[in-house]
C-alpha cells in the first residue's frame, strides 16, 4: 500500500484529489496535512473518503519534519498556497513569503528524513507572465516572466524544486496548471464567481446581470476532476525533474463561460463589468499545449467546461439553499 501525503488538504483541489484515489482499486494510506480539519461540501450525498488528519501549519518546518519523519510517504502531492493573484496584489509580501517556506519547508523535511519520495510540486500558468497571441498555445519550453507576486513565487517554488532535484538527487516533478475549476471552488475565481452568481438569479436572490472584471481576456479553464487525474498520473509516471503543463489546449473569453452557462441553463443575462475587479496587470490572453503530459503519460480530458460550470452551479444553487 502506497502512502500519499496531502499538502493543503482542506482545500478545493485537495478534497477532489482525495476522493478521486478513494475511488481507485489501488489501495492508497492518505495522509492530509491542513490547519484545520477539512469539512468539504462538494460531495453530497457521498461517504466521506477516509484519510489521516494531521494539522499543521507549514510555516512550522519543526512540525513538518516530525510529520514527514513519522509518516515516510511514498509520494507527497504538494498543493498547499495562497493561490489567488488577486490577494497577491493585496499582500505581495506575505503572498511570497508564504508559498516559497512552507514548499521549503516540506521538500527539506522530506530531505532530512531520507525518504525515497516522489514529489509533485503544483505551480501556474501565471509562471509565463504576459504572453504575444502568437506564442499561443504555450509549451513548457516557453521562458517564464511572471507578471504578479503570486506568479514571482511560483517561479521560485519551481527552482526550488529544480536545486533539490539536480543538488540532492530528489524525486521531483513540477505542474503548471492552468485555470481550473468544478464544484467547491471558492467564488474568488471568476468561473465559480459567475456560477454562484447564476445560482443567485435562479434562485431570485439577484437581478439577472452577471458582475465580470474585464470580459475580454482569455483563459485555459479545466475541470478539477481532470486536473486531480493528472495529477496522480505525474506522481505514477511521470519523468523526474521534468515540467508539465496541466491544461485544457483551449481559450476561452470570461464572456463566454457567462453564455456558455446562460445557455446551458437557459438564463438570460446582462454582463456588468465592474471596475473593482480589474487587477493593475492582467494577460490578455493565455493557453497552453497539454501535448507533453498527453504523450509522454497518456493523459486526456473528460468533463466538456458546459458540464463543469453546470456542475458548478448546481453546487453554489444547493450551498444557497442551506444557507
Amino acid at each position: 500500500m502506497k502512502k500519499i501525503l496531502i499538502t493543503g488538504a482542506g482545500g478545493f483541489v485537495g478534497g477532489h484529489f482525495i476522493r478521486h484515489i478513494s475511488s481507485l482499486p489501488q489501495d492508497y494510506e492518505i495522509h492530509a496535512i491542513s490547519r484545520s480539519q477539512p469539512s468539504w461540501d462538494f460531495f453530497p450525498g457521498q461517504e466521506e473518503p477516509r484519510f489521516i488528519f494531521h494539522k499543521a501549519d507549514l510555516a512550522d518546518a519543526s512540525r513538518v519534519a516530525t510529520i514527514a519523519a513519522s509518516v515516510r510517504p511514498d509520494q507527497v502531492l504538494h498543493l498547499a498556497a495562497q493561490s489567488s493573484v488577486s490577494e497577491s496584489w493585496n499582500s505581495p509580501v506575505a503572498s511570497f513569503v508564504n508559498n516559497t517556506t512552507i514548499f521549503l519547508n516540506v521538500i527539506d523535511a522530506i530531505r532530512v528524513a531520507g525518504c525515497s519520495t516522489r514529489i509533485l510540486s503544483v505551480g501556474s500558468s501565471e509562471q509565463y507572465g504576459v504572453v504575444a497571441r502568437t506564442d499561443l498555445p504555450l509549451s513548457e519550453d516557453h521562458p517564464q516572466c511572471p507578471a504578479n507576486p503570486y506568479a514571482v513565487a511560483r517561479v521560485a517554488q519551481e527552482h526550488l524544486a529544480g536545486v533539490y532535484h539536480d543538488g540532492f538527487g530528489m524525486d521531483i516533478c513540477c505542474a503548471r496548471s492552468f485555470n481550473h475549476c468544478g464544484p467547491g471552488q471558492t467564488d474568488r475565481f471568476v468561473a465559480s464567481s459567475i456560477a454562484k452568481q447564476f445560482a443567485r438569479i435562479k434562485l431570485g436572490m439577484q437581478d439577472p446581470v452577471i458582475d465580470i472584471g474585464d470580459g475580454t481576456i482569455i483563459r485555459d479553464f479545466l475541470d478539477v476532476r481532470d486536473v486531480v487525474a493528472a495529477y496522480l498520473l505525474i506522481l505514477e509516471k511521470g519523468i523526474s525533474g521534468q515540467v508539465y503543463n496541466v491544461c485544457s489546449g483551449r481559450g476561452y473569453t470570461i464572456r463566454e463561460l457567462v453564455m456558455l452557462l446562460s445557455d446551458r441553463l437557459e438564463i438570460p443575462v446582462q454582463l456588468n463589468q465592474n471596475p473593482m475587479k480589474l487587477r493593475p496587470q492582467d494577460n490578455p490572453a493565455i493557453f497552453g499545449s497539454p501535448e507533453r503530459i498527453r504523450s509522454e503519460l497518456g493523459w486526456e480530458p473528460h468533463y466538456p467546461l458546459s458540464d463543469s460550470l453546470a456542475d458548478m452551479a448546481g453546487y453554489w444553487t444547493s450551498r444557497l439553499k442551506r444557507g
